[in-house]
């Protein structure tokens, strides 16, 4: 009669080693290599990983955790997300990235052709253009050197007459400048100037007009009613090619000796006691 407690001494030792797999085997599906632990989530999202990540090794692992309510506390006092505690519950449900990438992979993004390279605008060369202050106004040069010409203010009021007032004689606005003579001083009889325009300006908005000395201030016939019509007489003829930006060359026809303005047209501010601005110069007598 052949002894059962060898057999017996077999089927424990058996058991004992296969109860390890057994544990294993409960702790992840067959057919997977990924040991993912509540533990391993933590230090991944402690480590600073992104949830994308996370999730997509969660889904990989594919195991539900049964957590308590007092695990999930702890989880979440841990640092871990919503997001991924969801996943924890349950990496079954699908998921979409905050980002808009997907966990398997970006997807290919459409690239639109590239715009075509917009050309410099051409300038006319020119030898002192880039010499000229960036600064809006109007220069000529002296001695090699750039000078500035003052923007003066045209005086506006409906007060009687007086210096730098304006009157309302036989129906006709007269636009003041103060002192009989500007400061600027030209010696040539067709002077070069180089206008900077402010932002929104354009050439078209600058005409050169002549002053009628009278006494001690210069005068500008506005033409009749409120609305400022400059007359033909007053006007004078300049040449403008653009030589930089917002930069214009500025070539007079040849002026007699006498007073001049490069108004700016729309500068009126009527409620300021203003007819408009521009910038004043003097023809001298030519040598």
């Amino acid at each position: 009669m052949i002894s059962s407690r060898p057999l017996v001494y077999f089927l424990l030792l058996t058991t004992a080693l296969a109860a390890p797999l057994w544990r294993l085997e409960g702790a992840q599906p067959a057919g997977t290599n990924v040991n993912l632990t509540v533990e391993d989530v933590i230090k991944l999202c402690q480590s600073g990983f992104s949830e994308e990540l996370i999730i997509t090794k969660l889904k990989k692992s594919g195991k539900a955790f049964d957590l308590s309510a007092e695990e999930l506390v702890d989880i979440k006092k841990a640092g871990v997300s919503d997001n991924v505690i969801k996943f924890l519950l349950d990496p079954s449900q699908p998921y979409s990235s905050p980002s808009g990438v997907k966990p398997g992979g970006p997807e290919p993004v459409a690239t639109s052709p590239p715009k075509p390279l917009v050309p410099a605008k051409p300038y006319a060369k020119d030898a002192l253009a880039s010499r000229v202050p960036w600064e809006s106004g109007l220069y000529f040069f002296q001695e090699g050197a750039p000078v500035s010409v003052d923007l003066r203010m045209l005086l506006g009021a409906k007060e009687g007459p007086g210096v730098g007032k304006v009157l309302k004689i036989k129906g006709k606005t007269i636009a003041y400048l103060v002192g009989s003579a500007s400061k600027t001083r030209i010696k040539e009889p067709a002077p070069v100037f180089y206008l900077r325009l402010p932002e929104g300006k354009g050439i078209e908005e600058i005409v050169l007009i002549g002053f009628e000395r009278k006494h001690d201030r210069r005068e500008i016939d506005m033409g009749p009613g409120p609305k400022q019509e400059l007359k033909a007489a007053v006007m004078r003829q300049f040449d403008s090619i653009e030589v930089g930006p917002r930069l214009f060359k500025l070539t007079t026809s040849k002026l007699a000796k006498g007073e001049y303005l490069f108004f700016l047209i729309g500068s009126a501010e009527p409620p300021k006691g203003s007819e408009g601005k521009g910038y004043d110069f003097g023809i001298e007598e030519p040598r």
